[in-house]
């Protein structure tokens, strides 16, 4: 039973964030500092998470958990994909509330959970969703937040992110072992992306008033699709999955904390890169992120419930 460590880790992280909140509360910092964050962690820190989570050697068992994640992660992806078109059409969503409901928090919160609950052996499977995010992201993604200019190839093959997931696998595949200061420089920057991500959120929520938060009431729905809605689905898919597919349920596990995990904190960044209602981004990010600390691990008592 991993609820109760996954409910600790999700409050510690909470914790930060409301640090980096009351710093700018205080005239410490002020919220267009996280601009700069934004960048840093965009195109650094996340990065140095996706390929340090390729260092590993590849075995038998690995390699079938990796196509395992990563098939479910496609999966859970296109489920979302459909009910923000649904939304779209029905409810007249956003891009920001359409990506908030698609694209999760796995690099972000997933990582460190997983680690804290399951241990760093278990990481590597994180990186099978990483990849199918990033990819789905950085193109899909990125286009719902900037539609004016035609979709880049070569810049979007160029995104750090992109070309973090390249390096990585050629080095997964080919067993190459980085030096030991190098490995240890990517593993330390990858570690800082829980906190960064928290202080960065925390840092826009500081600058809003708590009415403020809750003036869209929208953001309601959007709590309900992603963490109820979304999530519920993810859960009875995965449980599926690993019954009539004879899955190892602890593998499945981890793509299907990527689907449960709240709206994604690169949304809040982008929001505030391209001037989409970053307040109301993080007020989604903020609310589901809360939500989590009972959300997550109820629905892994019922994913473990379903398949005994």
């Amino acid at each position: 039973m991993i609820a109760i460590p996954l409910a600790k880790k999700i409050a510690e992280l909470f914790l930060i964030l409301f640090a980096a909140a009351a710093l700018v509360k205080t005239g410490v910092l002020k919220t267009e500092n996280s601009k700069v964050l934004s960048r840093l962690s965009l195109y650094f820190v996340t990065p140095c998470v996706v390929f340090n989570s390729f260092q590993k050697e590849l075995t038998p068992e690995i390699w079938t958990g990796l196509l395992t994640a990563a098939a479910l992660a496609v999966c859970f992806q296109a489920l979302f994909f459909l009910i923000a078109a649904l939304l779209r059409r029905f409810w007249k969503a956003s891009e920001v509330e359409r990506a908030s409901v698609v694209f999760t928090n796995v690099g972000n919160l997933i990582i460190p959970l997983v680690a804290f609950a399951k241990g760093q052996e278990w990481v590597i499977y994180t990186s099978a969703y990483i990849l199918v995010f990033n990819v789905l992201f950085w193109t899909v993604g990125l286009r719902m937040f900037d539609r004016e200019n035609a979709l880049n190839l070569r810049k979007v093959l160029l995104n750090p992110n992109i070309l973090a997931i390249a390096a990585g696998l050629v080095i997964l595949f080919a067993r190459v072992k980085l030096p030991e200061p190098l490995a240890l420089a990517f593993s330390d920057v990858a570690a800082m992306i829980g906190p960064l991500s928290m202080i960065i959120t925390g840092m826009v929520v500081g600058g809003m008033s708590v009415r403020g938060m809750f003036a869209n009431r929208r953001v309601f729905g959007v709590l309900f699709f992603r963490m109820v809605l979304a999530s519920g689905l993810a859960v009875f898919a995965a449980a599926f999955a690993a019954r009539m597919l004879s899955l190892d349920k602890a593998i499945v596990m981890i793509p299907l904390l990527g689907a449960l995990a709240p709206s994604a904190a690169n949304i809040n960044q982008m929001a505030i890169l391209y001037n989409k209602d970053a307040q109301y981004a993080s007020a989604i990010n903020v609310l589901t992120t809360l939500s989590c600390i009972a959300s997550i691990p109820l629905w892994i008592m019922l994913y473990e419930a379903l398949v005994g």
